[in-house]
């Protein structure tokens, strides 16, 4: 439910600002496995950057080959200017310098370019999820718009979202952290539920999503920023 919910988010947003053209060129950041750039291709040609080896061989295992490896932390091997659509979901969290891969998006995309950006939300909901991946921090609002607040750049789009689970989410994670052991570390994404549970949620999640298109929510597990050069 997570994931189609991710897909049907950069669909929702990126068509309504795009007014269905399909002819831009797009670089998604942290491209794992290639399910967003597979999905990117709707919008036109699509590349992606990725540092894992592992992954780039899976990338291109699944016909992806317009990859590039590329460490986050550095400058991308792109010309400026080059890109209409810019994403990079849920990787800001991962690295130390975050305002320099900030400053590379906006450099890579097109004047009049859009660039999508999701993080996670809200430093209380740290958990056992963010230690598996690894994160560095959790985001206010605020905190990311101070980020990308640059005279080149305007913010169209800023959002808490999957704010209609926020408060079970928030309680099982306290919990959690009362129970904490030794064990290794577990992401959220990899707990098991039954199909009818996984389609609720999605049926939940995807409409509480069409509300962005209208409407900014005051909390949420997560955050959606799109800003356009």
């Amino acid at each position: 439910w997570w994931f189609r919910g991710k897909h049907f988010l950069i669909d929702m947003l990126l068509s309504n600002h795009l007014k269905g053209d399909r002819t831009n060129r797009s670089l998604d950041i942290g491209a794992g496995t290639g399910s967003t750039l597979e999905f990117l291709r709707k919008f036109g040609q699509a590349y992606g950057v990725e540092f894992s080896t592992v992954a780039i061989r899976m990338l291109r295992q699944r016909g992806l080959n317009s990859i590039v490896r590329s460490d986050a932390e550095n400058p991308m091997p792109f010309k400026s200017d080059t890109f209409s659509i810019v994403t990079c979901l849920d990787v800001l969290e991962h690295l130390e310098n975050d305002s320099g891969l900030i400053e590379e998006m906006v450099r890579v995309c097109k004047p009049g370019g859009l660039i999508l950006i999701t993080v996670p939300a809200l430093r209380f909901l740290w958990s056992r999820h963010d230690e598996a991946f690894h994160h560095k921090r959790r985001y206010t609002k605020k905190q990311l718009l101070n980020q990308v607040a640059t005279p080149n750049c305007s913010v169209i789009k800023a959002s808490y979202f999957n704010a209609s689970l926020f408060v079970p989410i928030a309680a099982v994670r306290k919990l959690e952290s009362f129970w904490k052991n030794d064990k290794e570390a577990k992401s959220d994404f990899f707990v098991s539920l039954p199909g009818w549970i996984n389609r609720f949620l999605c049926f939940l999640y995807t409409t509480e999503l069409k509300c962005l298109r209208i409407a900014n929510f005051p909390f949420g597990v997560s955050i959606v920023m799109i800003v356009q050069k």
